[in-house]
């Protein structure tokens, strides 16, 4: 994506002139390493805590009773119709959402 070439390319140019730099190129195999754990780390990170607290904020409303409630697979949250609310991401789901 767009976003994703303008986080790494900035950094792809800073490691490739730390590496022309330096003899050993310890500082551009730091950049790239921190820049990609920066990366995932805010890139996944900060969406899912906005994601968990917009539905904790929400409270146990409609559309959660409606997507969550009954669904045999979340058993882990309580039995069903009695289940408190919680954030939930099924498995499979996140790249097709």
């Amino acid at each position: 994506t767009f976003v994703a070439m303008g986080t790494s390319l900035p950094d792809t140019f800073a490691s490739k002139t730390a590496a022309k730099s330096e003899p050993h190129a310890d500082s551009s195999v730091g950049n790239v390493t921190g820049s990609n754990s920066v990366n995932v780390f805010l890139g996944l990170g900060l969406p899912w805590m906005i994601a968990a607290i917009a539905w904790t904020v929400q409270g146990n409303n409609d559309k959660w009773q409606g997507l969550f409630q009954m669904d045999p697979d979340l058993d882990w949250l309580g039995p069903a119709g009695l289940r408190q609310q919680a954030f939930v991401v099924k498995a499979g789901s996140l790249a097709f959402s």
